[in-house]
């Protein structure tokens, strides 16, 4: 396991930061046990939704409307686009047993209220804040698409 992962959030309406999992659970408003949430998952966690409001008032900004979707990547390029009201109840999970996460490190997001299991990304290395109306009120998830030119090329 490498535990020297970093976390990229992003808001374009405000900064691009990277924290470690450490900083992030230090600006969290509200840490809790996964369970409360998430029954058969045991660990500390903290609440997305919180963690964005406290990260912005880190910087200032006046909130004038909530995002509409929040994109999570994991190191795996795994991505998944949920609705902001799909993610009343979701968390970050950072830790099992006071250790970091063997599996999922450096934080896994749990969305109970979301529409798909697959919305339960492990090992997040990415977040954005976004606002678009336009993406819809529909999650989305899968492997980031990358091909290479090399590929492209038809081969005679």
């Amino acid at each position: 396991m490498t535990t020297n992962l970093c976390i990229h959030v992003s808001d374009i309406h405000s900064t691009t930061e990277t924290f470690t999992v450490d900083e992030m659970v230090a600006l969290a408003e509200q840490k809790l046990n996964s369970q409360d949430r998430v029954p058969e998952v045991q660990g500390e966690a903290f609440d997305l939704k919180g963690w964005y409001r406290s990260w912005k008032n880190t910087h200032h900004v006046e909130e004038r409307e909530e995002p509409t979707h929040v994109k999570v990547e994991a190191v795996d390029e795994f991505q998944a686009l949920m609705p902001w009201s799909q993610v009343e109840q979701a968390l970050f999970l950072y830790a099992q047993e006071g250790q970091p996460l063997k599996k999922g490190y450096p934080i896994r997001l749990y969305v109970p209220d979301g529409s798909s299991e697959c919305l339960n990304v492990k090992s997040i290395v990415k977040i954005w804040f976004l606002r678009d109306a336009s993406l819809g009120e529909e999650a989305t998830y899968g492997f980031k698409n990358k091909v290479s030119l090399e590929e492209l090329k038809i081969k005679k």
